[in-house]
């Protein structure tokens, strides 16, 4: 029967009366009402084409876990690395970074 293309799809929608009272009932695992509708209709199609047509037609419920989001700590401000002493260009001097005035204290 499932020679022909679109046999699957024909085969999920004149059964899908039936697959929603079965999933009203219960059978809310796809894998196990695919298994319970393959054994009373005989069905040659797939679990995947199954899967395929499932996802659009049944009220499938969405993941309940509420994501947690971590907070990184805030980095408290200090003042441990060395002066970064900002180009000056407007004055048309050379910028020399050995030149800045670095308090002995801070070199290592």
């Amino acid at each position: 029967m499932a020679n022909v293309r679109g046999m699957h799809k024909v085969e999920f929608y004149s059964s899908l009366n039936e697959i929603k009272e079965l999933y009203d009932q219960g059978y809310v695992v796809l894998k196990i009402l695919y298994e319970e509708m393959k054994k009373h209709k005989d069905w040659e199609m797939s679990y995947w084409s199954f899967l395929k047509y499932a996802k659009l037609e049944l009220p499938l419920k969405k993941s309940t876990k509420t994501e947690t989001k971590k907070e990184t700590p805030k980095k408290e401000e200090t003042n441990d690395e060395p002066p970064i002493a900002k180009a000056d260009f407007k004055t048309g001097k050379k910028w020399n970074p050995h030149t800045v005035d670095i308090d002995p204290s801070r070199i290592l």
